[in-house]
């Protein structure tokens, strides 16, 4: 990881916190904190775990031969290390601890992740339609729609030659990256045709529709947690609000920043409360500290007893990567 790109990603996180704070009435937003339903912090707590677990679930059902307790650990440390590092890099994490665990190799890992992200894109795509039907005007929900559509498109097509053409697969990664110096050349086919061997689970239409099925119920889970946030707040809205503002939020983690997501998160966060569900800009950075803060603490608290556990070091995780590549 360079300085520059870890700079570029601090760059946009305190841009997009500045931007975020900047016309706040600290007041105020004390105020609506003090009213906020406890009970409901408590829900947020336990329908989060649930909602690891549904991930903890489907990854079991995309790699075989991890079971659910090592599933669930990984999914943890794989966003506490998204949360200290920059650049998402805590994506790199299970290819290493499963291959650690000697429940899988680190190639059929690698490929697996990119897998799992693009059922979650399936999903997102999903929630995009979805939330048309309470929002059938807003430009920035379609602009979404065609955007992730677009993207997904490509990423599909690429699964397919992967499984069903691997040596065209192989053909066109070669020719995409001819122009990149040799050693980003060589990093990115050898990325590519890890992701290619990790495509197994694929290759079984009764396993597809399990997978399908579970991302469905993942992200079912992550829509009734931020419902339950809603209702901390007291903000009315039904499912397809929730599923909207979740749809935004998860696009706007494609944003460069920082590790835990912090500016960007808080920003789009009261953008979509105040400008777009009409509540105050104080409320919705209110919401986006209860949201963003809970589900961090909880990741934090659990991955640093995870790691004492599992008697893992960060700099065993660098060295294995640099291996791998």
């Amino acid at each position: 990881m360079t300085k520059f790109k870890k700079l570029w990603g601090l760059f946009f996180s305190l841009l997009f916190l500045w931007l975020a704070l900047r016309k706040l009435d600290l007041q105020a937003m004390a105020k609506v904190l003090s009213n906020i339903k406890h009970v409901y912090l408590l829900l947020f707590i336990l329908s989060y775990t649930i909602e690891l677990a549904t991930r903890a679930h489907r990854w079991m059902l995309i790699q075989s031969g991890v079971g659910f307790k090592y599933s669930f650990f990984g999914e943890i440390l794989c966003y506490f290390f998204n949360n200290i590092l920059p650049a998402r890099a805590g994506e790199f994490f299970r290819p290493y601890y499963f291959a650690k665990k000697g429940l899988a190799n680190s190639g059929k890992t690698l490929g697996a992740v990119v897998l799992e992200r693009f059922f979650d894109g399936v999903m997102l795509f999903s929630m995009v339609l979805i939330s048309f039907q309470q929002f059938p005007n807003n430009d920035l929900l379609k602009k979404a729609g065609v955007i992730a559509g677009v993207f997904y498109s490509f990423i599909f097509i690429g699964i397919l030659l992967a499984i069903l053409k691997k040596s065209l697969y192989k053909k066109i990664t070669k020719f995409c990256v001819a122009f990149l110096p040799a050693k980003v050349k060589s990093f990115i086919f050898k990325l590519a045709i890890k992701f290619a061997d990790g495509l197994s689970a694929i290759k079984n239409i009764k396993k597809l529709i399990k997978i399908l099925l579970s991302s469905a119920l993942c992200w079912l889970s992550s829509v009734t947690t931020f419902w339950i946030c809603f209702q901390a707040f007291s903000f009315e809205g039904n499912f397809i609000t929730s599923a909207f503002a979740l749809t935004i939020m998860s696009l706007s983690s494609l944003i460069p920043a920082s590790p835990g997501n912090l500016g960007v998160y808080e920003y789009f966060c009261i953008f979509i409360i105040s400008n777009i569900l009409g509540h105050t800009e104080e409320q919705g950075a209110a919401f986006s500290l209860i949201a963003h803060g809970l589900s961090y603490l909880y990741i934090l608290v659990a991955g640093v007893i995870l790691l004492f556990m599992e008697g893992i070091k960060l700099k065993d995780i660098t060295a294995q990567n640099q291996k791998d590549i």
